[in-house]
C-alpha cells in the first residue's frame, strides 16, 4: 500500500512520540478465513485512510506501540 504524507511529533521529554501517515488502500482486500471468500473495499467508501500510531520508549530505549486510530478518509492532498 502507497504512504503519504509522514509526520513524527516528539514528546517533550524525547520518551514518547506519535506517528501520523496516510494510506491508499484501493488495491486492499480482506480475506473471511471462514469462508475462503476475498473483498475489496466495499463500494462508495474513501479508499484513503489516516492513521495515528502513538509509542513510547521502554528502558531498553526501544520505541513501542501504545495504541492505533484510523480514521477512512481522514487524508487530505
Amino acid at each position: 500500500m502507497p504512504v503519504f504524507d509522514p509526520e513524527v511529533v516528539l514528546g517533550s521529554g524525547g520518551d514518547n512520540a506519535v506517528l501520523n501517515y496516510c494510506t491508499g488502500e484501493s488495491k486492499a482486500s480482506t480475506r473471511n478465513l471462514k469462508t475462503g471468500q476475498v473483498e475489496g473495499n466495499p463500494p462508495g467508501t474513501d479508499p484513503e485512510v489516516f492513521y495515528s500510531v502513538s509509542m513510547t520508549k521502554n528502558e531498553q530505549g526501544v520505541w513501542q506501540t501504545v495504541s492505533v486510530r484510523s480514521e477512512r478518509g481522514g487524508c487530505q492532498k
